[in-house]
């Protein structure tokens, strides 16, 4: 009974400030868009660790292949083997077993590593990790310096890519004054300045305050949708995850669900047995039924539970 009074109370307050207060829209899944190509193609790729003489495998025959332009969130608990695998996919680590292919280059051989890096990006979870230089033009420049980009056209690049992440302005700026939410979007436009076929967010927004947080999502969300670019976002934010085309669900370096968010999040076995827990709209959806009130579909967000109880 809490827990209907709660919800009701909880639906109410939505409906009333539903126009008020915006969350970041979702788009429809486009797992069913006829795509170009695959950017990213594993098969039975395999990853171990040598800890003290013993052999810890991170990733067990992870075969997966990423269309141009998707957007795939990484989901699982520590360990999983979630940051093992976006190392391969940005040539971090090398390929021990099985065959991996980033836009078109094998990633075994060695002689690709570097057009690898290029092709695809990675945001980390602190920003200031990634600074190389305290001036936000000369911290971009750095990157595009060392792809040989000459000298005449850096300027333009770097006013494009910070138009691109909202940024524009900031050239003269200390990357030391910035806001969380600023660094980490400073941290993107140097991944972005030499043009990569993917980027990869490795808990980009673990380390901000809810406004970074919304700051950096909205800024995914344009570079997925309108600057066409493949996204990897690692979170541990459930309801990040909700904004993906698609989610890649591992347990023990094992895929263990692939499908739309509504598929992998909505099952409660599989979020079980990967110990996360369901976003709170698939909880109460569940509780609900369980106490005799049907709501017409399972949510997965607060917009759709509050759709569901207004029905």
């Amino acid at each position: 009974m809490v827990l209907l009074n709660l919800i009701f109370i909880f639906s109410c307050v939505n409906c009333f400030y539903s126009e008020l207060v915006k969350p970041v829209s979702n788009h429809q899944s486009p797992l069913n868009r006829k795509r170009v190509m695959n950017v990213i193609g594993a098969e039975k790729l395999s990853h171990s660790y040598d800890y003290e003489g013993s052999l810890n495998r991170s990733l067990e025959n992870i075969t997966l292949d990423v269309p141009q332009g998707q957007w795939l969130a990484l989901l699982g608990h520590n360990g999983c083997g979630k940051t093992t695998l976006v190392k391969h996919i940005n040539a971090l680590l090398q390929v021990q077993r099985g065959e991996l292919t980033i836009a078109g280059l094998d990633a075994k051989n060695q002689a690709n590593i570097w057009r690898i890096r290029k092709a695809s990006g990675m945001v980390f979870q602190d920003p200031n990790n990634q600074f190389v230089s305290s001036v936000v033009e000369e911290d971009i420049a750095f990157g595009l310096e060392n792809y040989d980009t000459p000298v005449s056209e850096i300027p333009a690049q770097i006013k494009r890519v910070l138009s691109i992440v909202g940024m524009s302005g900031f050239e003269k700026k200390s990357t030391h004054m910035l806001s969380g939410g600023q660094k980490q979007r400073i941290a993107i436009a140097g991944v972005l300045a030499v043009n990569p076929d993917v980027i990869v967010f490795d808990e980009a927004t673990a380390m901000l305050d809810p406004e970074g947080r919304q700051e950096v999502l909205s800024t995914i969300q344009k570079l997925n949708h309108q600057e066409k670019k493949t996204i990897i976002m690692i979170t541990h934010y459930i309801e990040e995850a909700v904004l993906a085309d698609r989610i890649i669900l591992l347990n023990h370096g094992k895929v263990l669900g692939d499908g739309t968010p509504r598929e992998i999040l909505s099952n409660l076995e599989l979020m079980h047995i990967a110990g996360l827990q369901p976003p709170l709209p698939v909880s109460a959806y569940h509780d609900l039924q369980a106490a005799g009130v049907k709501l017409p579909f399972c949510p997965i967000t607060n917009q759709e539970l509050v759709e569901a109880l207004c029905q």
